[in-house]
């Protein structure tokens, strides 16, 4: 530091005080320089001996308390100011809050406290840093807490009339107003002034949340979570506390933490006292469930999710979000009897000028028609939902448009483009949550399960691993899901004890209620290993069907009653697909052909399947043709 030879006595109190710190040396120097012991004459430096009885705290902290006395007034006064605003700073803001003041801050460049620094952040503002965190805090620690909080409300005054920063440094103008009204200081800061702590309250809550907005939208939810929390903290008014606990609520069901999320909603509804407030919450229930229903591991109850759509209904305005919402729910879990909801929420969305809105109902209205079987209407509602990303900027929704395209898309045949909305999901969702990256690598699962693209389900089993592993933290059900597809791929490949430790490891997901999402996969595992007891158990139940896992659902059904020989069942729920020039048209021929052993079925099958590019079930098909009843009626012919 010095470039210089100590006195001995001067050099052994440095190196017992210091030991071996760095810093503490650097700021035991720092104060022999500002009690003139150490001194630089002609260019090098000069050491006076020690006066007697001259001695330096033992701690670093109080060596820069005393460091930090020794400076004028004004220089103090800037410094402790200058750890108000943080350890980044403004000279424009500095001075400000020092008043009357006149600093140098040349000075507390020169004891090496502060350093310029040769960019700024804040447009035509000089921007310094303080060299070292603990000199932020104890010269912060320094200051009464009267005084902090007068500072703190002295520069969010200064941020806010900075128009330039507003919006970008709305977390730091919340943060500042929020700690100028501490709880547990607040009175002691503002005893003479109840009218203006009353109103910074107002300020700091109203930025809160605004600033919490702002970080939803960049959907860093921690940082949302914690300014929400602040701003709870200090609102007074029930519906502005529903309010936030509704906005914690949505934080908390982006990233697909389902019980959080329940919670900050119940508490939104002991603080609704009035119609709007509660239909608002009782929407937003009903609405995140029914488009995020597997974010719990026991699937919510239907009942009671269709008590929140019938409270948000009653209570909601004719011509409102609410209600919007609330319709929206309705269609998208009652998707076969739902149509009039699902049309009046896009009505309602249009006339409300809502783009998020419009884009959720034309995915209800997607699920509608998924469920009536009018696949060219429910991909064309899907595919109108990308008209409006250019003005959608919420990650989670760009994502999900992609994932809701994929049943429609799927239940046409459209592979080569399922693929690429697997793919452009997975890429969009790595800067979001880790349940968004697990549908991510889901759907290009789901993509080559539909293909019956067992190897390529095998190359991704690495992948899906990690990924299930990085999302345990929110229950999702495509976490079981892709598991029970790896081990599928792996029975295609002979390997069974590979498939048993997948299945093993799906269970203890501990998944329940989810039967929808996982029986169709169960039932090609059982298919795969020829236990048609348990292929029988499986289908037992009378079919339904939702519109995310409907694909694979009923194909899954139309081979395992093939393979059951149940032709009244079969008979009964094959027809329809025959005439639809869909995914499910060959799986229909098939089932029919098997259970009525008709030959030509079967190679009109085998003639869909080779179109629409499914070479696994194509093959399987052709292995039919030549073996059992087949094989003999070619033999005759």
């Amino acid at each position: 530091l010095l470039a210089a030879d100590l006195p001995e006595p001067l050099r052994a109190m440095l190196v017992r005080k210091a030991e071996g710190n760095p810093f503490f040396v650097e700021e035991l120097v720092g104060t022999l320089v500002d009690r003139g012991i150490l001194a630089r004459e002609d260019g090098r430096w000069t050491a006076r001996e020690l006066p007697p009885g001259f001695d330096v705290p033992d701690t670093i902290r109080s060596v820069l308390a005393a460091r930090i006395d020794l400076l004028g007034p004004a220089e103090k006064a800037a410094l402790q100011a200058a750890t108000v605003i943080g350890r980044v700073f403004w000279s424009g803001p500095l001075y400000e809050l020092v008043g009357g003041l006149e600093p140098d801050l040349r000075v507390l460049e020169e004891r090496d406290f502060i350093r310029r620094r040769s960019g700024s952040s804040m447009p035509g503002e000089q921007e310094y840093a303080i060299k070292h965190a603990l000199t932020v805090e104890v010269a912060y620690e320094s200051l009464p807490k009267a005084a902090r909080a007068r500072l703190h409300a002295a520069f969010a005054d200064w941020l806010e009339r900075t128009d330039e920063a507003r919006e970008q440094h709305a977390s730091l103008i919340a943060h500042h107003l929020a700690e100028a009204v501490r709880p547990e200081d607040a009175d002691l800061a503002w005893r003479e002034d109840p009218v203006e702590l009353a109103q910074l309250r107002i300020r700091a809550a109203s930025w809160l949340r605004r600033a919490a907005d702002l970080a939803i939208g960049r959907h860093e939810l921690d940082e949302a979570l914690s300014l929400l929390e602040r701003a709870l903290a200090l609102e007074t008014s029930e519906p502005s506390m529903a309010e936030i606990w509704r906005s914690i609520g949505r934080a908390n069901a982006l990233r697909y933490d389902g019980e959080a999320f329940w919670k900050a909603m119940e508490n939104s509804l002991k603080v609704c006292h009035d119609r709007s407030t509660c239909a608002d919450s009782y929407s937003e229930l009903a609405f995140q469930t029914s488009i995020r229903s597997s974010m719990w591991t026991r699937r919510p109850d239907p009942a009671l999710v269709n008590g929140w759509i019938t409270s948000a209904l009653e209570l909601s305005d004719g011509a409102s979000a609410a209600r919007a919402k609330a319709l929206i729910a309705r269609a998208n879990i009652h998707s076969d009897e739902s149509d009039e909801a699902a049309r009046e929420a896009s009505a309602l969305a249009d006339r409300l000028g809502d783009v998020e809105l419009r884009s959720w109902a034309w995915a209800a209205r997607a699920s509608v028609a998924f469920h009536a079987g009018r696949y060219d209407e429910a991909l064309m509602w899907a595919q109108r939902r990308f008209d409006l990303t250019e003005t959608i900027t919420d990650a989670d929704h760009l994502v999900e448009i992609r994932e809701a395209a994929l049943p429609a898309v799927g239940a046409l045949g459209r592979l080569r483009e399922a693929r690429r909305l697997a793919h452009e999901h997975l890429e969009l969702s790595q800067r979001l949550s880790p349940h968004h990256r697990m549908h991510g690598v889901a759907l290009l699962a789901e993509t080559e399960e539909l293909a019956g693209a067992w190897d390529a389900i095998g190359r991704l089993e690495e992948t899906i691993e990690k990924t299930v592993a990085a999302n345990r933290q929110t229950p999702c059900v495509r976490n079981a899901r892709c598991l029970l597809l790896c081990a599928l791929a792996s029975i295609h490949r002979g390997d069974e004890d590979r498939a048993r430790a997948f299945e093993e490891a799906a269970d203890e997901l501990g998944m329940e209620g989810h039967s929808l999402a996982l029986d169709n996969v169960s039932v090609r595992i059982a298919l795969a290993r020829g236990d048609l007891d348990e292929v029988a158990r499986l289908v037992e139940p009378e079919p339904t069907f939702r519109f995310v896992f409907g694909v694979p659902t009923l194909t899954a059904r139309l081979d395992a009653l093939a393979a059951l020989r149940d032709r009244e069942r079969v008979e009964r729920e094959a027809p329809q697909f025959l005439a639809s020039r869909t995914y499910f048209e060959p799986f229909a021929r098939r089932a029919l052909g098997i259970v009525r052993e008709d030959r030509a079925l079967l190679e009109d099958a085998l003639a869909s399947f080779e179109d629409l590019r499914l070479d696994w079930h194509a093959a399987r098909t052709r292995a039919l043709l030549a073996e059992g009843p087949f094989a003999n009626e070619l033999q005759n012919q």
